[in-house]
């Protein structure tokens, strides 16, 4: 089947927990060169891969409101490397349905995209979020208090 992630724009993408080297192995051949991985897990697949970035910013799926500093650590990683051609970045969580795709939510509004439509965006290319960007909330308050708004 492969690993379960999607495309939000050409170098965005978000999915569900990496499960080992196949996984792996997919991303890369996908031109990801940046991995930011959301999971409370300890097995941090793609942290030792040559080439690939990397960045473990662990918090649970809880629904609890999520603090300004987890997304400044998310953003602080991804917008920098996004600054160079040809990078490309995966936020994951487990299932790819609440953390990751809040992060790429967070990405987006930092870049500049309107909320709706970066909602739009990732609902179109990762159906199962049609119930709303989880953190959506939490991450328009990040984004202003980090001065991106």
């Amino acid at each position: 089947m492969g690993y379960d992630f999607d495309w939000v724009t050409p170098r965005l993408a978000t999915g569900s927990q990496i499960n080992g080297q196949a996984d792996l192995q997919e991303l890369v051949a996908c031109g990801v060169t940046a991995i930011i991985d959301c999971t409370t897990y300890q097995e941090r697949v793609g942290a030792e891969t040559p080439g690939m970035r990397y960045l473990w910013n662990p918090t649970r799926d809880d629904g609890e409101p999520k603090p300004v500093s987890w997304f400044a650590i998310s953003l602080g990683f991804a917008l920098p490397i996004l600054t160079q051609p040809r990078e490309r970045v995966l936020a994951h969580c487990q299932s790819g349905i609440d953390r990751g795709p809040s992060t790429i939510y967070a990405i987006l509004r930092a870049l500049g995209w309107d909320g709706t439509d970066a909602v739009d965006l990732i609902h179109r290319a990762r159906p199962e979020t049609c119930d709303g960007i989880a953190y959506a909330g939490d991450a328009d308050h990040a984004i202003t208090l980090l001065g991106f708004d």
